[in-house]
């Protein structure tokens, strides 16, 4: 399922109740030449639909990553994941497969426990692969970043959003990014179609 750089030809997506794209963007940051390509009275459709044409993937995937609810957003970094091992042949390494168990763990379940599981899987796995940002993005979801035992404090709102996007683009471009636009476009698809209430499959 690849996208084309029409890419949403309805006017909302189920998913994404918010009327305005800077109802989104407030939620994080962005440079400034991404900022010129915003009008204030854009949707959040219209500008996915222009960064499409643009040709800014990388921006697409945050930005779609900021509009999705946490276990939205990890299920479709755990999908693009999933089907890059299946569709590219890249078998994970046994720390990363590990890794990925406990995520999906997590998405069955998201409990605490499973959360805290996450995090020590990140800590095995690192932050140079997809698999690690994507625990990242599970530890991240929720609750706080403190030891178990130290005073709570609290996971600032959306900070999922920024690992998930950097685990999905991680997995597009890795090794060498030459198959990145086409797994960019599927990984995107994907995702459009997780915002529009579907499965991501």
């Amino acid at each position: 399922m690849l996208v084309t750089k029409s890419l949403v030809t309805k006017k909302g997506l189920k998913k994404i109740p918010q009327p305005l794209a800077t109802d989104i963007l407030q939620r994080y940051e962005q440079d400034r030449s991404f900022r010129k390509l915003v009008d204030p009275a854009m949707t959040p459709v219209q500008l996915i639909n222009r960064l499409a044409e643009e040709e800014m993937y990388q921006e697409l995937v945050i930005f779609l990553s900021h509009c999705l609810l946490a276990m939205e957003c990890i299920w479709w970094g755990y999908l693009c994941v999933e089907s890059l091992c299946e569709s590219a042949g890249q078998p994970l390494s046994e720390t990363e497969q590990k890794t990925l168990d406990v995520i999906k763990r997590w998405l069955h379940e998201p409990v605490e426990p499973h959360r805290r599981l996450a995090e020590i899987a990140v800590q095995q796995a690192g932050l140079d692969n997809a698999c690690g940002w994507l625990a990242q993005g599970v530890f991240w979801s929720g609750g706080s970043i403190t030891p178990v035992n130290g005073p709570p404090n609290p996971v600032p709102p959306w900070l999922y959003a920024h690992a998930v996007a950097g685990a999905i683009c991680l997995a597009a471009v890795l090794p060498d990014g030459r198959e990145g636009e086409k797994r960019y476009r599927q990984f995107i698809a994907m995702g459009i179609d997780i915002a529009d209430g579907g499965k991501g499959r």
